[in-house]
């Protein structure tokens, strides 16, 4: 009866499929229980990050910005609000209006230097005084490099700025820092 599908060919297809299907769903769970379990692990290593940061800003008295040149977001760690003077609470200020808060002497020189890092890719250092938002002239010294993207070009400026101590030594301010630090419980990482 050559022409003539039986009941066994009909759920033979069926049975593939079902096979088929069933497979592909194992394997797609296995890839996302592999892909959650790794992204576990990389946030679990990026708050360890965010952690060592938080106390080698707080130890060393320094400062850590960021500028995404693709999208001109900006990022301030909370030194970065201290030394400038600025409440955390009042947000980031526009980027455009960063330099600002250089002293009118040093503006362009600033404005330059970070022009430069962006076009050349290259790292960057600034020696400069700021105004802070109560008015208060502050020396600072600003180290950075560029975070480049696929094609070589500059995507970030990253910064560390220093705001140095003035007519204290070094093991005095260290010590007190780490004093605070002991209190402060945002710089706590689970390990």
């Amino acid at each position: 009866m050559g022409g003539l599908i039986t009941e066994t060919d009909a759920i033979s297809p069926l049975l593939w499929f079902a096979l088929g299907f069933t497979l592909s769903a194992i394997v797609c769970v296995i890839f996302i229980l592999f892909e959650r379990s790794r992204m576990h692990a990389a946030l679990a290593q990026a708050e360890r990050d965010r952690a060592c940061l938080a106390l080698a800003e707080n130890v060393g008295s320094v400062a850590t910005w960021m500028v995404d040149l693709r999208t001109r977001e900006l990022f301030w760690s909370d030194r970065v609000f201290a030394v400038h003077g600025r409440a955390k609470d009042a947000g980031l200020p526009p980027l455009e209006t960063t330099i600002d808060y250089y002293h009118p002497e040093d503006r362009e020189r600033a404005r330059k230097t970070f022009a430069s890092a962006a076009v050349t890719g290259g790292p960057f250092h600034l020696d400069a005084r700021i105004i802070d938002e109560q008015g208060v002239e502050k020396h600072i010294i600003c180290r950075g490099i560029c975070n480049l993207g696929p094609d070589g070009q500059a995507v970030e400026l990253f910064g560390v700025l220093f705001d140095p101590p003035e007519a204290r030594s070094f093991g005095t301010f260290g010590n007190e820092d780490l004093n605070t630090l002991a209190l402060e419980e945002d710089y706590r990482a689970d390990a």
